[in-house]
């Protein structure tokens, strides 16, 4: 009960505050997607992993060779460490990703200071668990993210 509280408390603002600070902002085939929930990132051992949960889905970002600041490519080019997923948060739950396996994109880190890491990023996320391999494809997206 102590957490509903504090999940739910009164807030002078209009819009909830996201949680773990920044944002994330991304087209998903067309259609406008943000990460209203929470928006997160971590560094550790040169891997930098940054995620966004939004109402209707989740956009995870991993770069495995993480060095600072440039753009880091995902897909066969981009080796087995670097990936991108879109996840639907509703049923039917499917995950599109790019990998070394399937689908690709690119992460852009243009700052990494002050506590913060921001840049841009873009691919098409692939599903082949049905009969035919499904894409989505993330475009325009942004984040700002406190690490």
């Amino acid at each position: 009960m102590v957490c509903a509280f504090l999940l739910f408390s009164c807030n002078k603002s209009d819009s909830p505050a996201i949680t773990g600070g920044g944002s994330m902002n991304a087209t998903v085939d067309g259609s406008s997607w943000n990460a209203s929930l929470a928006v997160q990132a971590t560094s550790t051992s040169g891997v930098l992993s940054i995620g966004g949960t939004g109402t209707a889905g989740q956009i995870n970002l991993t770069i495995g060779s993480y060095t600072g600041p440039k753009t880091y490519t995902i897909g066969a080019a981009g080796g087995p460490s670097n990936s991108a997923m879109y996840t639907l948060t509703a049923s039917p739950f499917t995950s599109y990703s790019a990998t070394m396996v399937l689908g690709s994109g690119t992460v852009t880190v243009t700052s990494d200071s002050g506590g913060y890491v921001e840049g841009t990023f873009s691919f098409d996320g692939k599903n082949n668990s049905g009969p035919s391999v499904t894409t989505k494809v993330v475009t325009n997206g942004s984040f700002k993210a406190k690490l």
